[in-house]
């Protein structure tokens, strides 16, 4: 449609069609991937309908790919797809592209379509950040009793964890940032973030306090760009600072504790019941303090357990887990030995806790932040000892990203090309006789090293300057929920390969898409204050 040419109303419903779809899209995001995907559907056939309406169908595509902005924004994506043509592993290849289907959707649609308002911008907002607070709500009545069996993951019914994580995180920023004028309003933020904040804390989302944490300490510095010199110069210095003096105590919870050194003179020999006790010394698992392979009486054990519970002592518990290693565990948390005596010990809720694979008596009886940090150290100090970091998130992240450095250093210009990292990794563990088993041989889950390793140098500072350039161009970075929405995103990227999940993708396309080209407009005034911007509407 021409500029200065009034909308008719069919260009006004199908624009409705197409805002519509945008708002579901923001609202699904925590929810359902068939829903959010429906929701781009909608908004496509909204934009083409627009465009029919309007007679500038035609101008809208020519412009989508020729625009150098709304193109550089759809390249990666581009990347992707033609990298197919010379993938050895195409089903992977193709279904990757799928899954970066939004970039093309959100970068299209919004960079051809007119300009949002500031209005239409922080309800879009609003509508995420309300609907991940609702979808916690929902998580805790159905799947809340996981907590206290301290598997924070299962807590997460509709998406990852990991993303609903980076979700509530921008949910915080956006909550914090508008400040409504109604005070039973503002009320409610307050609560809301407060509620998220809880949520991450309860379910110990290391990663998402992280992101979180990472955005505020960037929204602080943006806030005191004006202030004098003194007042700034101290707040940003302190921010520099905190998190320095903070890293020493972080790694001081994980750096592995001094453990008295065992030696089998001093370990009795039998049981009470008669049996020659098993001991490995040079095991380095403990449990609230107490070694977890010593005092162990095999036969009075399998013949214990026998009469307390249907599952046998060799059978998997219910998180798939060998039992007889999560009944010494617990036996060794509560500081007795594992033996008949022992098994007399044990409560009926104790043995139930141990059918669902819960390792020690402090489990969701505790603070799960804490007991995730305890659980990394604790994978920390088997790995150091045995080199074994299978079923440990922190340990075979080292093992991934020791393993994508090596793939990237091997094809550091050209990259192996999209979907061939599958292959190249397996290629690689079996070059290193890797110590993971097969089942947990997965990709870099670093999303810089996974664009290093598909595309080479070149390819990955190609991408960044895509990602950079629309935002620096119109000015995104006025915006403060933007600062705080792409700190949340990119350190997200350092632990996990964001774009490889559908919710990733999309919550990547979505938000850079909204402010970069649906705030275009906005943000070539001279920049945007926390809460509704005052001014004026534009149509959609």
């Amino acid at each position: 449609m021409a500029a200065g040419v009034p909308a008719g109303p069919w260009v006004r419903r199908v624009g409705l069609v197409r805002m519509a779809g945008l708002f579901i899209a923001a609202a699904a995001l925590p929810w359902n991937n068939v829903l959010l995907s429906n929701a781009q559907i909608l908004m496509v056939l909204g934009w083409l309908g627009e465009g029919l309406a309007s007679g500038d169908l035609g101008r809208r595509f020519r412009q989508a790919f020729t625009d150098r902005w709304s193109l550089a924004f759809i390249a990666p994506f581009l990347l992707h797809a033609a990298g197919i043509l010379w993938s050895d592993d195409r089903a992977w290849a193709m279904d990757l592209t799928r899954i970066l289907l939004p970039v093309l959707v959100f970068g299209v649609v919004l960079s051809t379509s007119p300009p949002m308002g500031g209005r239409a911008i922080r309800d879009v907002l609003r509508t995420g950040a309300w609907s991940v607070v609702a979808s916690t709500v929902v998580c805790l009545i159905v799947a809340g009793g996981h907590l206290q069996s301290g598997d924070h993951r299962a807590v997460s019914i509709f998406i990852s964890h990991v993303r609903l994580g980076l979700l509530l995180a921008l949910a915080v920023c956006v909550f914090i940032l508008d400040r409504p004028a109604q005070r039973w309003m503002r009320a409610l933020h307050v609560a809301a973030a407060l509620w998220a904040v809880g949520f991450l804390t309860g379910i110990g989302s290391l990663s998402g306090l992280g992101a979180l944490s990472a955005a505020l300490v960037v929204l602080a510095w943006r806030r005191v760009e004006g202030a004098r010199p003194l007042v700034r110069r101290s707040v940003r210095a302190l921010l520099v600072l905190l998190p320095t003096a903070a890293l020493p105590a972080l790694l001081g919870l994980l750096w592995p504790r001094p453990q008295p050194t065992l030696h089998l003179q001093d370990l009795e020999v039998r049981s009470a019941g008669g049996e020659v006790y098993y001991h490995d010394v040079a095991d380095p698992q403990w449990e609230n303090g107490h070694p977890v392979w010593v005092h162990v009486a095999k036969e009075e054990l399998e013949r214990g357990w026998a009469r307390r519970s249907r599952i046998g002592l060799y059978d998997h518990d219910e998180r798939g887990q060998l039992l007889r290693g999560t009944l010494v565990r617990y036996l060794a948390s509560m500081g007795l030995r594992k033996d008949s005596v022992a098994m007399l010990a044990l409560s009926d809720e104790d043995v139930r806790r141990i059918e669902q694979g819960i390792p020690n008596v402090r489990t969701g009886r505790r603070p799960l932040l804490a007991a995730r940090m305890e659980q990394l150290r604790m994978e920390l100090d088997r790995y150091r000892a045995t080199g074994d970091p299978n079923g440990h998130s922190l340990t075979m992240r080292l093992v991934y990203w020791r393993t994508g450095w090596r793939i990237a250093h091997r094809h550091l210009w050209t990259g192996v090309g999209t979907g061939d990292t599958r292959p190249a990794f397996a290629q690689a563990y079996d070059e290193v006789r890797s110590p993971l088993d097969s089942a947990w041989r997965n990709r870099a889950h670093n999303e810089y090293l996974t664009l290093l390793i598909t595309f080479g140098l070149p390819g990955l500072l190609f991408i960044l300057a895509c990602w950079t350039a629309p935002v620096v161009v119109y000015r995104a970075w006025r915006h403060p929920v933007f600062i705080a929405w792409a700190a949340i995103f990119l350190v997200s990227c350092l632990t996990e390969d964001t774009l490889e999940t559908q919710t990733g993708a999309t919550f990547f396309a979505l938000y850079a898409a909204l402010f970069v080209f649906g705030g275009r407009w906005l943000n070539a005034q001279a920049g945007l204050q926390a809460g509704p911007p005052r001014v004026p509407e534009r149509s959609v």
